[in-house]
């Protein structure tokens, strides 16, 4: 007889890896129109009054896929409801507001660049705020993949990368990097004990709560210009990306970590440029795949296995020779 031992943490594991991985990546898939999407609709429906409807676009997705877990999900105690109202306030109140706001006045190539800075955000606030330390080869990797957007956005030209100049409306999109990181580290804790659906059910039901009444002012003393195409542009905003890819961004979340998702924020740039491609018929250039080469190259030195000891429960499974 000879036993076979099997590593079945070591399994599952890689399983989760790779379920995190796909989840995270047609996430951004799904946020890479977003910046595209929110330039078109800019001038057809208040900023306010559009994050409300995002946010409850987003719940009537939402709460049919949440039932079953929010009845079989713990009673919310004081600290939970402060928690998700916190993840509301900046993850929905400001993260929408501030980007709806911005991209009026900002360029798409601006706010793409500021978006990029998520990762490196989160990785820093994570090290001083909660110790987390990242190593030397994350570190690099963030900053190979954030070199390689600078690349696709400056056009591979320096000087149009140095011409760029943040204004007032630049500086309100760094405060959405901000919260939006805050946002996803909070998310991390929160769903150590709620669900991902759960934990995005509770957190974007309070951020359209507080966005609620100024965008119900705006919605009155504002003009609207809404046509079908606003509608169509709505209901991608609304329905998939707040609502499916917010999901499917917790859901990664909750199985890599807040500092492995948030690299992921850099490859939403690199669809949206695809994306306007296929469907505006732009070009790509030679910088373009250099970029996009910088990028992938990066995010995979930060996603490369770290040799930190590994703790494994063993299977033993008891074999007969004949």
């Amino acid at each position: 007889m000879r036993f076979v031992m099997i590593d079945m943490s070591k399994i599952e594991t890689k399983d989760l890896k790779i379920g995190g991985y796909l989840v995270l990546l047609l996430s951004s898939l799904l946020y890479g129109g977003n910046v595209v999407a929110a330039r078109f609709i800019s001038g057809d429906i208040p900023p306010i009054t559009l994050a409300v409807l995002r946010g409850l676009f987003g719940l009537l997705v939402l709460f049919p896929l949440a039932r079953r877990s929010l009845r079989q999900s713990p009673m919310l105690n004081r600290q939970d409801l402060l928690r998700f109202a916190l993840m509301g306030f900046l993850g929905i109140t400001v993260a929408y507001a501030s980007f709806l706001w911005s991209i009026q006045y900002s360029s798409a190539t601006i706010v793409s660049i500021i978006s990029a800075t998520n990762p490196a955000i989160t990785i820093t606030l994570l090290a001083f705020g909660w110790k987390v330390i990242p190593s030397k080869l994350r570190a690099s990797g963030i900053a190979l993949s954030f070199l390689g957007l600078l690349v696709v956005i400056a056009q591979g030209s320096f000087a149009r990368l140095i011409s760029l100049n943040l204004s007032t409306s630049d500086l309100v999109m760094l405060l959405n990097v901000l919260a939006v990181s805050l946002f996803t580290i909070i998310g991390q804790g929160v769903m150590t004990k709620f669900s991902p659906i759960v934990t995005s059910v509770y957190s974007l039901l309070f951020g359209t709560i507080f966005l609620l009444p100024y965008g119900i002012w705006e919605a009155v003393y504002k003009s609207w210009n809404f046509t079908g195409s606003s509608m169509l542009v709505l209901l991608y905003m609304g329905c998939v990306v707040t609502g499916i890819a917010v999901l499917l961004n917790f859901e990664g979340i909750s199985r890599l970590g807040s500092g492995k998702a948030a690299i992921f924020g850099n490859i939403s740039p690199v669809f949206g440029i695809l994306f306007a491609c296929i469907f505006l018929g732009e070009r790509l250039e030679l910088y373009h795949w250099a970029g996009f080469t910088l990028v992938l190259a990066g995010i995979g030195l930060c996603l490369w296995p770290s040799s930190a000891k590994k703790t494994s429960q063993i299977l033993h499974i008891e074999v007969t020779e004949r």
